[in-house]
C-alpha cells in the first residue's frame, strides 16, 4: 500500500506540471482561434472558443484565467450584458489578488475595463476609481503602452466617450486625441472608426454638427464589417443629419441601419444588442416627429418602450431618453397631460429612490440620481410643460409644480457644472443651458406677482444670481476653494502644467512633437484634477457645496448711495431686480423683443463704428433704452449716485453710461451716477479685500514714440505707433516700460503685486476663437499675451488693470455667458477690477482719460467714481468740440469691484497726522513716566 501511494505521488509530481503546461498551451490555441473568429465578426463562435480556453485554466492558471475574464467581459459588453461583464472582471481581480505578483498589463486591462463597465452601469464614482488605478499604472509603467497598445487605446477612447457625455468636452478631446494618435502610430487603423465616432459625439454635444458629420463619415469610411459597429456608425450619421434638420437623408441612414440591425440580431438572444435597437428606434422616432410623421414616430417609440420594459426593466438612462422622446411626441400631438406624465416617468427611470415620485409632480433628491445630465433634460421638459398647463388653465397647482421643478433644475444645473473641468467646457455648458434660468425667472415672477412673499423674492434673487457668466463664477469659486483645501506644491504643479499647455498651443499644428507633448500635458492636468477630487475630501465637499449670497446680505453690503440692478430677458419680458439698503424688488417690463433688439443694434452701430468726427445719431435709441432699463426702476434710485449693474448676456456690450434721460440734450447717465459692472452680486462683493500697498504702479507702453505727439485718430494695425502713449506713461509715472523695454519677457519678470497695471498698447480680439485674442508687446509680431496666458497670471494681489487698448472688452458673445473678452480673462485670473475699452480706442481721448483716471485714483477715489470723473473731465475739456461723440469717451467701462486701489493724497495726509499725534502721545507718556520716577526717587 505504501509502495502504491509513493508511486502515485511520484506520478503526480512528474506529470501534473506537464498536464498543466499542456492545458495552458491548448488554452492559448483556443484563445488564438477565438480572436481570429472575432476578427471575422463571428462573435458567437468566438465566445464559444473563449469559454473553452477559460475552462482549461480556470483552476490551474490564475493569470491566464484573469486574461480570459477580460476577453469574455468584452464580448458581454459588446452584447449589452454589462452586469455580467462587470462580474467577470471582478472575478479576474480575485484571481490575481491571490498572487504576490501579477503583470501590470493584466491589472491595467482589468482596471480599465471595470471603469468602462461602471460607466455603462451609471456608477460614476466606481468608474472614476478604476480609471484612476489604470492611469496610475500607465504612469508607473509606460511600457504597458507598448505591450498592449490596443487596450491602452480603448482605455483613452472609452474615457473620452464618457467625458463628453459628462460635459467635459476639452478633456474628452484630449483623451480621444491620444487614442487617435496611438491608433495611427500602432497601425490599429480599424480602431480609428471607434475614435472618430466618439469625436463625432463630442462635437455633436458641442453643437458643432458640421464637424460631427465629418467625423461620422470618416468613421463609416474606415469601418467595413457588416456588424453592430457598422450599425452604430450608420445610425450616428443619421442622428447628426437629424440635428442638421436634413430629415429625409437622416431617415435614409436610419433605415439602412435598421436593415443591418435585423441581420446582426438574427438568431441571437432577444437581449443581444437590444440597447442598440432601442436607441435606434428612439432616434427614428425623433426624426419622424420633426418631419411630422407622427404615426411612424409613435410606432417606433412604442416598440422601444415595450422591449425595454420586457427585457431590461423600468430603470436606466436609455429608458429615460425614450420617455423624454415620448413626452415630446405627446406635445406634438397636443396631449400635454400625457407629456407631463412621460417626463415624470423619465425622472423616475434615472433615480434609485423613486419613493413618492408617482405622487403629484414631486421631484427627487439629486443624490439618488444615476445620470444627472438625463435627469436635467427630463426635469427641464417637465417644468416647461407644467408652465404651459398653467398658461392654459390658470390653475395655481401647475404654477407651483412648475416653480418647484425649476428650482430643482437650477440646483441640478449647478451640481453638474461643479463637475466640469475647463473654462471652455463650462462656456459650452452655459450655451446649452442658457434658457433654463430665464424661464425659471419668468415662472418665479408669475408666482411672485400673485403673492409677494419674502420666500418668493429670495427665490427670484437666487435665480438672478445664476443667470450670468456661470463659467466665470465657477472659476471665482474654485479660486477661493483651492488654497483652502489643497497643498501648495499641487497648486504649483497645476500652474506649471497650465503654462506648458498654453505655450504648446502656440506651436504650429505641423509640429508633431509639440502636439504629442500637448496631449501628454493635458492628460497630466486632467489626472491632477482627478487627484484633487479623490484624495482631498475637503476640496471634494466644498466643490459640490454651493456658496450662496442672500438678498439680505447684499443689502447689508450696499450703502445709502448705491443700488444694485440685474437684468434677465425672457421672451417679451425684461425682468429687472433692484436692491438698495431699503428694499429688494423685481419688476417685469414688457418689451417688443424684436424692437428692443433693433434698438440695441442701432445704438451699437452708432457707438462702435468710427464716425470720423461725424454726427452722433444714437440719442433717440439711447433715450428709449433708458426708459426701458432705468426709468422703470427710477423710484428705487432716488438719491443714488452709484449703480452696480449686472447685464443680461444679450446686451453685455452696452455701456449704460451712454443712455440718455431725454430731458435735455446730452443728459447722459454718466453725468448722474458712477457705474460698475458685475457678473453677479456674489462675485462682485465676495472678492477678497486687498490691502492698499505702496508698490509703484506698472505702465506698459510698447509702441510709444518719445517726443512725438502725432494726432492719430484711431489705433489701427498691430504695430502702429501710439503717439500719445509716451506722454501718458510719463505722466502716470511709477514703474514704466516703454518701447523696447515693454517686451513680454520683461513684463513677466515684473511683480504684479501692484495697485494698478496700465496697458497703453494694441490688442486684438478674435470673435470666432477667443483663445486667439491677445495683448501686443514690443516688437509686436511675436510678443503677445494670449487669453490662456492671461488666465495663468496670478493677479490676486493686483488692485486694478486698465486696458487702454483696442477692444479689450469686446469679443465673442456666448449665450448665457456674455462677451468672452480680454477683460474677462483678467477677471478670471483673479484681478478684482478691470477698466477696459469696448471698441477701438481713440489714441488722444484714451490717453487723456487714462491720465485723468490715474489722477483721481491717486486722490483715493473709488475706481468707479474715478472713471466717472475722468469721463466728465473730458466732457468739460477743450477736446470736447473735436470729440463730441460717445464713440470717443463711452468705451471705457469698469468691470468688477469699485473699491479704492490707491491711498490718495488726502488719506496720506490724514495718516501722517494720525501717526504724528501717536508719536507725540508716546513722547508725552514717556516724559510723564520719567517725571513720576524722578519724584519717587527724590
Amino acid at each position: 500500500m505504501n509502495y502504491l501511494s509513493a508511486s502515485w505521488l511520484l506520478f503526480l509530481v512528474l506529470w501534473l506540471p506537464k498536464l498543466a503546461c499542456a492545458q495552458a498551451s491548448l488554452s492559448d490555441k483556443y484563445r488564438q482561434r477565438a480572436e481570429a473568429l472575432y476578427g471575422e465578426a463571428k462573435y458567437e463562435e468566438a465566445i464559444t472558443w473563449y469559454e473553452k480556453a477559460y475552462g482549461l485554466v480556470r483552476q490551474t492558471d490564475p493569470v491566464r484565467a484573469a486574461n480570459l475574464c477580460v476577453d469574455l467581459s468584452s464580448m458581454d459588453y459588446m452584447k449589452n450584458h454589462t452586469r455580467q461583464a462587470t462580474d467577470r472582471c471582478l472575478l479576474g481581480l480575485r484571481y490575481i489578488n491571490k498572487l504576490k505578483t501579477a503583470p501590470d498589463s493584466l491589472r491595467f486591462k482589468l482596471f480599465s475595463s471595470l471603469g468602462t463597465f461602471y460607466i455603462a452601469l451609471y456608477r460614476k464614482d466606481s468608474a472614476q476609481v478604476y480609471f484612476r488605478k489604470a492611469d496610475e499604472l500607465l504612469a508607473h509603467n509606460p511600457r504597458i503602452e507598448q505591450q498592449i497598445p490596443a487596450y491602452v487605446l480603448y482605455h483613452f477612447n472609452n474615457q473620452g466617450s464618457w467625458f463628453f457625455k459628462m460635459g467635459n468636452y476639452s478633456r474628452s478631446i484630449s483623451y480621444l486625441g491620444k487614442a487617435r494618435k496611438m491608433a495611427l502610430t500602432s497601425g490599429l487603423t480599424e480602431d480609428i472608426a471607434y475614435i472618430e465616432s466618439n469625436l463625432a459625439g463630442c462635437y455633436e454635444q458641442m453643437q458643432n454638427f458640421s464637424e460631427s458629420l465629418q467625423h461620422r463619415q470618416l468613421a463609416n469610411k474606415f469601418y467595413h464589417k457588416p456588424d453592430i459597429q457598422k450599425c452604430r456608425n450608420l445610425s450616428g450619421i443619421g442622428w447628426t443629419l437629424y440635428k442638421l434638420k436634413q430629415y429625409t437623408e437622416s431617415l435614409r441612414y436610419f433605415t439602412e441601419a435598421e436593415q443591418l440591425m435585423m441581420k446582426v440580431r438574427r438568431g441571437k438572444k432577444p437581449t443581444d444588442y437590444l440597447s442598440d435597437q432601442i436607441h435606434l428606434w428612439r432616434m427614428m422616432s425623433s426624426c419622424c416627429r420633426e418631419a411630422n410623421q407622427l404615426s411612424t414616430s409613435d410606432r417606433s417609440i412604442q416598440q422601444a418602450l415595450r422591449l425595454h420594459r420586457q427585457y431590461i426593466g423600468s430603470q436606466g438612462t436609455l429608458l429615460a431618453q425614450v420617455l423624454v422622446e415620448k413626452g415630446e411626441l405627446h406635445e406634438a400631438q397636443h396631449e400635454p397631460e400625457q407629456a407631463a406624465k412621460a417626463y415624470q416617468d423619465a425622472i423616475r427611470a434615472v433615480c434609485r429612490d423613486t419613493t413618492g415620485l408617482a405622487i403629484s409632480w414631486r421631484n427627487p433628491s439629486i443624490e439618488t440620481t444615476t445620470d444627472e445630465t438625463t435627469l436635467l433634460l427630463a426635469a427641464t421638459h417637465k417644468a416647461a410643460i407644467l408652465k404651459r398647463r398653467y398658461d392654459a388653465t390658470q390653475k395655481s397647482t401647475y404654477l407651483n409644480a412648475s416653480l418647484d421643478t425649476y428650482r430643482f433644475c437650477v440646483s441640478l444645473q449647478q451640481r453638474i457644472r461643479h463637475g466640469i473641468d475647463t473654462d471652455q467646457s463650462q462656456v459650452i455648458f452655459s450655451t446649452h443651458q442658457h434658457s433654463l434660468v430665464p424661464e425659471a425667472v419668468a415662472v418665479a415672477f408669475e408666482a411672485y406677482r400673485h403673492q409677494q412673499t419674502p420666500v418668493l423674492r429670495e427665490t427670484l434673487f437666487q435665480f438672478f444670481e445664476q443667470a450670468q457668466a456661470g463659467s466665470l463664477r465657477e472659476a471665482f469659486r474654485l479660486n477661493t476653494i483651492k488654497p483652502q483645501t489643497l497643498p501648495g506644491p499641487l497648486l504649483e504643479r497645476e500652474q506649471q502644467l497650465k503654462k506648458q499647455i498654453s505655450a504648446l498651443k502656440k506651436r504650429p499644428v505641423s509640429d508633431t512633437t509639440a502636439t504629442t507633448e500637448l496631449t501628454a500635458c493635458q492628460l497630466q492636468w486632467h489626472q491632477l484634477l482627478e487627484t484633487f477630487r479623490q484624495d482631498y475630501p475637503a476640496y471634494y465637499r466644498l466643490n459640490y457645496q454651493d456658496m450662496v449670497m442672500s438678498s439680505r446680505t447684499l443689502q447689508q453690503k450696499l450703502d445709502d448711495q448705491t443700488a444694485y440692478i440685474a437684468y434677465v430677458r425672457q421672451g417679451a419680458s425684461l425682468f429687472i431686480l433692484v436692491a438698495t439698503p431699503q428694499a429688494v424688488d423685481v419688476i417685469r417690463h414688457p418689451i417688443d423683443s424684436a424692437h428692443f433688439d433693433r434698438q440695441l443694434v442701432k445704438l451699437k452701430q452708432q457707438l462702435y463704428e468710427d464716425p470720423v468726427l461725424g454726427r452722433y445719431d444714437g440719442a433717440a435709441y439711447a433715450a428709449e433704452l433708458y426708459a426701458t432699463c432705468i426709468e422703470s426702476v427710477r423710484k428705487y434710485l432716488a438719491g443714488k449716485t452709484r449703480l452696480i449693474i449686472s447685464r443680461d448676456w444679450s446686451f453685455n456690450f452696452l455701456p449704460f453710461e451712454v443712455l440718455e434721460t431725454g430731458k435735455q440734450a446730452q443728459d447722459y447717465l454718466t453725468r448722474h451716477v458712477a457705474i460698475a459692472y458685475a457678473f453677479s452680486a456674489q462675485s462682485f462683493f465676495d472678492s477678497p479685500q486687498r490691502s492698499i500697498h505702496a508698490n509703484p504702479v506698472l505702465v506698459v507702453a510698447p509702441f510709444a514714440r518719445a517726443g512725438a505727439l502725432e494726432k492719430t485718430v484711431n489705433r489701427q494695425g498691430p504695430v502702429q505707433t501710439l503717439a500719445s502713449s509716451e506722454a501718458e506713461a510719463r505722466s502716470i509715472g511709477g514703474d514704466v516700460l516703454v518701447g523696447a523695454q515693454a517686451s513680454l519677457p520683461n513684463f513677466l519678470k515684473k511683480s504684479l503685486n501692484r495697485s494698478v497695471i496700465y496697458f497703453a498698447t494694441h490688442a486684438q480680439t478674435d470673435d470666432v476663437d477667443p483663445a486667439n485674442s491677445y495683448i501686443a508687446f514690443y516688437p509686436g509680431e511675436t510678443d503677445r499675451l494670449y487669453t490662456d496666458d492671461i488666465y495663468n497670471l496670478s493677479l490676486t494681489e493686483t488692485g486694478l488693470v486698465v486696458l487702454g487698448a483696442c477692444e479689450g472688452g469686446s469679443g465673442q458673445t456666448m449665450k448665457g455667458e456674455g462677451i468672452l473678452s480680454l477683460a474677462r480673462a483678467f477677471a478670471y485670473a483673479g484681478c478684482p477690477s478691470v477698466v477696459t475699452t469696448l471698441w477701438k480706442a481713440n489714441d488722444e481721448t484714451t490717453s487723456f482719460m487714462t491720465i485723468r483716471l490715474h489722477h483721481h485714483l491717486s486722490r483715493g477715489l473709488s475706481a468707479d467714481r474715478a472713471l466717472q470723473q475722468a469721463r466728465l473731465d473730458l466732457l468739460e475739456s477743450s477736446l470736447l468740440p473735436k470729440y463730441n461723440h460717445p464713440y470717443y469717451w463711452a468705451n471705457y467701462t469698469l468691470l468688477g469691484s469699485y473699491n479704492p486701489v490707491m491711498a490718495g493724497h488726502d488719506r496720506l495726509v490724514i495718516v501722517w497726522w494720525l501717526a504724528s499725534l501717536g508719536i507725540i502721545g508716546l513722547l508725552a507718556f514717556w516724559q510723564r513716566n520719567r517725571l513720576i520716577r524722578l519724584v519717587k526717587h527724590r
